[in-house]
């Protein structure tokens, strides 16, 4: 030990160490003694020198060492045996009874150098004197004076014996000539769910009862199981039998070093770590602490807290579970792998509340899945998060991944329905978008020419929710996601690549990675949405447009004009929810005549503009669903606009601000005669924006530039 050492051995070792001049070395011993005085003899002085300088003395005095042997020279029946490795990894201690009835002690450790790994076996006192070292793992070791003899596998080991001593870090060892240490334990999130000497060291966060059973031989056992934790998640381990045994001294908090354990995918589905004969726990109090992630990448214990949140799958390379909403299912396909064996693999898409992500299924796991489940719910526990062909991650469930799908009622249902956007917050900047509403225009398939000479076909419909409209593209074989669509149609569409303004507002363009499903729910629905479907529009034969100049009181007519001024009164109407008739406020109640009083009036836009064609103005009635269809309004919308500022007139603010005024509009409806403003007036039934784009030429510049 490091007392046997003589002052000039310890001088030589801080020179060697730190390249000082023995000269100085002798004068900052003579210091200390100076500095301390009678309380430090010189051989102590030298000691508190050395330990200032970081030179370590806690290993035995170098030896020299006539003949090292590597461990690939290593047979049986050697004696004399000096060795120079690297700890690759420490066993428990084992008490024994000897032969004569006293007490034994075992312990082992497993060095490498670079021609191989051998068990060191340590008897008795010499257990002490490994355990008085503080070695760890990735520590130079020497051996000297050992010998070799059989295992218990009949492999050669290396005993120590009296005679025999160690050096944990002993000088005089050049690093380099052992094999680089390398961790040999695992993550948790790393474990796939196939090693069988997988290592890792964990924090214990659950204990369970020890469990006793029965062998089909009749037989007794018994398991223990801990849920282990690091800083990348939780697991599941069993400890069977004499291993179970091992683990009954270790308590919640402890920090454990458990080597050869097995993973696999336990009954339910999720990993799990088992013990076998080989397998080592050490209790490791030196550890600094380990912050846990909760969340169980392996354990039959409820998955609720491990499932993520669509949009928190950010990671590549792991394990996740998450559970989801089926949008889409594509059919299977088939293949061979390089061995000759057959492979099956199927995609799906799943959502829920945050977002979207494709699913690869393979082999069996494609069996699990078909069309006929969509509008289905999916657990996944234990996906593997990859790169995807056309995402940034997607999840691919293998052997280790268990896949559960359930049908769920529609009030359940909506936790994974996709946060969609609302039409008018779509933009140029956003690359794709996800929107909800009705199918409210379909154009017919159109044949265009490329200047390949290539026919295509496009294929154009409009779809409206209660913020506003916009215009999709199909083209080539990408129409079949839109053909089993009708006007009227509920839908879904995920993944719509967003298109530059060419005329028509922004728009957007159904492509590959694109998804159109018909909706769950009816977004006609929600609170102050109301189709333009709903109300029965004119047929308007535009070479049947009339001049305002020629119409006359009683026509049916149809104009195209400007709005050049609105005429501002009152603009929402409260209405009897009994007979439709206008009510009378007073303080925070409507009053009917007939019907009484009631706090929850039907709302009723009326307001008026001036249209102009050129050839005159008339004034245009708009009332009703019309009005709030037109001006994408909704009346309880405009009511609270008139309560919350306190006027009657605080939705024309809105109207200006939207470009209601100058906008270029199809009228169509009856002509009256207004006596109060002893001019005709046009009560509107059909209102349309007028587009200038030429259609067909901006779509075929669109699949130019694609």
């Amino acid at each position: 030990m490091s007392s046997q050492r003589s002052l000039k051995e310890i001088v030589d070792i801080i020179s060697t160490e730190t390249s000082m001049g023995k000269e100085e070395i002798h004068q900052l011993i003579n210091d200390k003694m100076e500095e301390l005085g009678e309380f430090v003899t010189q051989l102590g002085a030298v000691h508190i020198v050395a330990r200032e300088m970081g030179v370590d003395l806690s290993s035995e005095p170098p030896i020299q060492v006539q003949t090292t042997l590597s461990i690939d020279q290593l047979v049986l029946e050697l004696n004399n045996v000096n060795l120079i490795g690297r700890i690759y990894r420490i066993y428990n201690q084992h008490n024994f009874k000897k032969k004569d009835g006293s007490d034994g002690v075992l312990q082992s450790v497993l060095i490498e150098d670079k021609t191989g790994k051998i068990r060191v076996v340590f008897w008795d006192q010499k257990v002490i004197e490994l355990q008085d070292t503080n070695c760890k793992i990735g520590d130079p070791i020497r051996i000297l004076n050992g010998y070799t003899k059989a295992g218990r596998d009949e492999s050669v080991e290396v005993h120590l014996g009296i005679r025999s001593q160690i050096q944990i870090r002993p000088s005089g060892i050049d690093d380099s000539e052992l094999p680089a240490f390398e961790s040999e334990f695992s993550k948790i999130k790393n474990i796939r769910g196939n090693e069988i000497d997988l290592s890792l060291i964990g924090k214990v966060t659950q204990k369970d009862d020890i469990l006793e059973f029965e062998r089909s031989d009749g037989s007794k056992g018994n398991k223990q199981g801990l849920v282990l934790g690091d800083e990348t998640g939780e697991i599941y381990v069993n400890f069977w039998n004499e291993k179970a045994d091992d683990v009954q001294d270790i308590g919640l908090g402890d920090i454990i070093e458990v080597v050869r354990l097995a993973s696999k995918v336990g009954l339910k589905g999720h990993l799990e770590l088992h013990s076998s004969k080989y397998t080592n726990i050490v209790k490791r109090d030196n550890l600094a602490d380990i912050i846990v992630k909760k969340g169980f990448i392996g354990s039959g214990t409820d998955i609720a807290a491990q499932l993520l949140p669509i949009n928190q799958i950010t990671e590549l390379s792991s394990l996740i579970s998450t559970k989801g909403l089926i949008i889409n299912v594509n059919p299977l396909h088939e293949f061979s792998r390089e061995n000759g064996s057959k492979g099956k693999v199927r995609d799906i898409t799943i959502s829920d509340s945050t977002g979207i992500i494709r699913v690869v299924l393979w082999d069996d796991k494609t069996q699990l899945v078909t069309e006929n489940d969509i509008n289905k719910i999916i657990s996944i526990i234990n996906g593997f998060t990859r790169k995807g062909r056309y995402s940034d991650i997607e999840i691919h469930c293998g052997n280790q991944t268990r896949v559960d799908v359930e049908s769920i009622d529609s009030n359940s249902i909506s936790q994974y329905l996709l946060d969609f956007t609302n039409i008018k917050d779509v933009t140029d900047e956003m690359k794709e978008a996800h929107i909800q509403g009705i199918v409210s225009d379909l154009s017919p398939i159109q044949d265009i020419k490329t200047k390949e000479d290539e026919i295509i076909q496009l294929r154009n419909l409009r779809v409206e929710d209660q913020s506003g409209t916009i215009r999709i593209t199909c083209w080539r074989e990408n129409i079949t996601k839109i053909s089993d669509l009708n006007i009227g149609d509920s839908i879904e569409i995920y993944n719509a690549s967003v298109k530059e303004d060419a005329g028509y507002g922004t728009e957007l363009l159904i492509s590959k990675n694109s998804i159109v499903k018909k909706a769950l729910n009816n977004p006609s629905n929600p609170q102050d949405f109301v189709s333009s479907l709903e109300v029965s529009s004119l047929e308007i034969d535009l070479e049947k447009i009339k001049d305002i100049e020629d119409i006359e009181e009683g026509d049916e007519v149809s104009i195209q004009a400007t709005v050049v001024k609105l005429i501002e009164k009152q603009f929402v109407y409260p209405l009897c929810p009994e007979c439709k008739k206008k009510m009378k406020k007073e303080n925070n109640t409507y009053n009917c005549a007939v019907h009484g009083d009631t706090d929850k009036p039907l709302n009723r836009i009326l307001f008026t503009f001036v249209a102009n064609d050129g050839t005159g103005n008339i004034n245009v009635l708009c009332a009703g669903k019309l009005a709030e269809i037109v001006l994408e309004l909704s009346a309880d919308t405009a009511a609270r606009m008139v309560e919350e500022n306190e006027s009657e007139k605080a939705p024309y603010s809105f109207l200006k601000a939207n470009n209601f005024v100058n906008s270029e509009l199809i009228i169509s409806g009856k002509v009256n005669q207004n006596l109060y403003l002893k001019s005709l007036e046009l009560i509107a039934k059909s209102i349309e924006k007028v587009r200038y784009a030429e259609t067909t030429k901006n779509m075929v510049k669109q699949i130019y530039t694609e």
